[in-house]
């Protein structure tokens, strides 16, 4: 299955039914603003020093960004919604670790037909890089949309009145429920199982470590589920849970365009 690339979104954007730049030239700056803006635009200090914000405008919106000192010049960059940059990441993985996982399978010997110097090591290597790129980013753009959607006053307490760290698997079954009033899970049973089972391999990924210090394979167990692993349904999966609570979120992008990741040797 292929998967158009998507749109990135802004963290925060304000909609307007007006040009704010053709307003601007029928008002008057204030001498005050006008020495702000001289002194911000000569000096080295970034827009926090000042205690303010950046708006970048365009026709139909503004969007808040930031500014970042690169070279003595002070550059205006977007601040995207890190969802969706997250989410990208992990379409443009999929292509390319499906393709590599099938040459691993046709292209390994059999232990049967193995011969001296027929296995190819960088088989496994290249499918494993991706499908970790793929794992740990859609975790990531779960993990991301959640904590952007419960606010700070949010408290997570166990059956014994007592405030707990969440894990992921907490903001996402417990959290959000309550706080969108519609249960993601009670809909999307198996998109929802899914999402689970990418968490726990994705917690074992990133904590992988020997099975045993004197045992002769050490990782083969993580690297089974690995190649088992159903990514086309955890993309699909991730991407309707996020649009579930926030619809539209993640949109294709209308070019129809699919972009994705390779390898090479």
């Amino acid at each position: 299955m292929n998967f158009i690339h998507i749109k990135l979104k802004p963290a925060k954007k304000i909609k307007t039914d007006f040009n704010p730049a053709e307003i601007s030239k029928d008002v008057e700056i204030p001498e005050a603003s006008k020495k702000f803006i001289k002194d911000y635009s000569k000096s080295n200090k970034l827009s926090d020093d000042y205690d303010k914000e950046v708006m970048i405008l365009f026709e139909d919106k503004i969007i808040y960004g930031f500014d970042y000192l690169y070279q003595k010049e002070k550059l205006l960059i977007p601040e995207i919604n890190p969802t969706t940059i997250f989410y990208a990441n992990a379409i443009m993985s999929h292509k390319k670790l499906i393709s590599f996982r099938q040459q691993l399978f046709e292209n390994s010997p059999t232990v049967r037909n193995y011969k001296k110097n027929s296995i190819n090591q960088n088989l496994f290597g290249n499918f494993f890089q991706l499908a970790t790129i793929c794992i740990t980013n859609l975790q990531s753009a779960l993990e991301s949309f959640a904590n952007r959607q419960i606010p700070d006053d949010y408290e997570f307490i166990d059956n014994n009145g007592e405030e707990f760290e969440p894990s992921v698997f907490h903001k996402l079954d417990s959290a959000l429920p309550k706080i969108h009033s519609k249960r993601f899970k009670s809909k999307y049973k198996k998109y929802n199982y899914s999402i689970r089972k990418l968490i726990e391999l994705r917690n074992e990924i990133v904590h992988l470590k020997p099975a045993e210090k004197d045992a002769n394979t050490q990782y083969k167990i993580v690297y089974r589920r690995l190649l088992k692993f159903d990514f086309t349904r955890a993309v699909i999966s991730v991407k309707t849970l996020i649009n579930f609570y926030e619809p539209n979120l993640i949109e294709e992008c209308e070019c129809g365009k699919e972009l994705y990741y390779d390898v090479y040797e």
